[in-house]
């Protein structure tokens, strides 16, 4: 079924990582590291219970137990320590396993009828076992579960892949070939980082759920950042929805934005219909040249955000330098538009139990999901299009995927995701990362 050599990839996985790893083979046969004859032989034939073979640079242990054969405990017990010992066998003791499933092998399957089977590493689709089915050739995968089972690595603190999403507003799909001001979707993991790019909101969202899918199959954890606003400035949610609380906000807005497979969709009515309903002047302003909005201004000016109770900026946004307020829908940098058809999709996905969205809940489920700004790292960003030739879009995903998984495989993403509390954590958000830059760049 493939154990031996799955075990061979994981010692020279994990001791790569600087653990000390042993292993213990079981066989049902007899063994016998011995020939007759040999002085080592007649030591044994002539009663010695142990028996050492030492040479330069190695020596072997042989006892005869004539007897019951030994339990495992008994054999770890004799062993040196190590960090991590991988047993291949034992398959029915009571300790927690992988099991090793190839369709080709033509056995039945162990974990139906094993609790103890904690994740099963095969070749083909088993995803309805309902415990992690992982990438029987995806050594890093599988070596990273075991880490985590083990208690060798943190649980909450390092992430499998990083997801950075650069996200669109557009009202129909993008370019083909212009891939500009496009959503662009960065994963950085072990083997590197990969940018893909997608001409409308639907096809991105199914690939993001595919990528949720996948982490929740192969037991992998996974940070997914999107570049807009989640959350308004404290009291808009309480106005808008009778709820102090950026959740209500995302089911209010999951009720009234139609968003159509090829990106038609009505932000611009749902803006003006919020202003309407907040007394016809704001918070939200600006709209395309040429239309015409009862309660929807092309500028700002006469809105007094003040008296409608709340700021033209949250928190966050005094700290981000350059970040526009989520009010203004178009115009440089504007990112409210992208809010208002994106935060739809936050609410269909924080739906899953084991996703978390951060800060409004603590970033320790399998799944978390942030808002992050690329242009905290705009020198890296410019290189990057210096370098690669590459369209801004994408060298911004791409470098702040990179920055943030290096943070965790470093295990230094943690003080990034130290829990907010008051208006960020419920109503406003947090962009992760603000106020260190500097981290994210000497991460690079």
């Amino acid at each position: 079924s493939g154990k031996t050599s799955l075990i061979e990839r994981l010692v020279a996985n994990i001791t790569a990582r600087g653990f000390t790893v042993s292993t213990v083979k079981h066989v049902h046969h007899d063994v016998d590291l011995d020939q007759p004859g040999k002085d080592s032989f007649r030591h044994r034939a002539a009663g010695a219970s142990e028996v050492v073979l030492a040479s330069a640079h190695r020596f072997a242990l042989m006892r005869e137990h004539r007897g019951t054969e030994p339990e495992l405990p008994e054999i770890l017990a004799r062993m040196a320590p190590v960090d991590l010992i991988l047993v291949e066998g034992y398959k029915r003791d009571a300790h927690a396993k992988i099991e090793v499933f190839r369709a080709e092998a033509g056995h039945d399957l162990i974990q139906p009828g094993d609790p103890l089977v904690r994740a099963v590493a095969t070749d083909c689709d088993l995803r309805a076992l309902g415990v992690p089915c992982l990438d029987l050739n995806d050594t890093n995968t599988i070596a990273d579960f075991i880490l985590r089972e083990v208690g060798l690595r943190a649980n909450d603190d390092q992430f499998d892949r990083v997801v950075i999403v650069d996200w669109s507003a557009a009202n129909q799909p993008t370019s083909a070939v212009k891939k500009s001001d496009a959503i662009w979707i960065a994963i950085a993991d072990h083997s590197g980082t990969a940018e893909y790019h997608f001409r409308t909101r639907n096809t991105a969202e199914i690939f993001v759920q595919q990528l949720i899918v996948t982490a929740k199959t192969q037991g992998q954890r996974l940070l997914i950042g999107f570049d807009f606003a989640f959350g308004y400035p404290e009291g808009f949610a309480k106005q808008l929805t009778g709820t102090p609380s950026a959740r209500a906000v995302w089911a209010w807005l999951d009720r009234h934005i139609i968003d159509t497979p090829d990106n038609a969709n009505n932000r611009f009515d749902v803006a003006n219909q919020i202003n309407a309903g907040l007394g016809g002047t704001g918070p939200f302003w600006s709209h395309p040249a040429g239309r015409m909005y009862p309660a929807l201004q092309p500028t700002k000016h006469g809105i007094d955000h003040t008296r409608l109770g709340f700021a033209e900026y949250r928190q966050v946004e005094k700290h981000a330098k350059g970040a526009k307020s989520v009010w203004m829908l178009v115009n440089p940098g504007a990112v409210a538009s992208q809010s208002l058809v994106g935060l739809p999709m936050i609410h269909r996905l924080s739906q899953d139990p084991a996703v978390a969205v951060w800060p409004f809940d603590p970033a320790n489920r399998q799944i978390v999901l942030s808002e992050v700004y690329p242009s905290l790292l705009s020198s890296a960003v410019n290189a990057e299009v210096a370098n690669s030739g590459c369209v801004k879009d994408q060298a911004q995903v791409k470098v702040l995927a990179k920055a943030l998984f290096n943070l965790a495989r470093q295990g230094q993403l943690d003080e990034l995701l130290q829990a907010k509390g008051g208006a960020v954590a419920t109503e406003e958000g947090w962009i992760l990362g603000t106020n260190h830059a500097a981290a994210l760049l000497a991460a690079l």
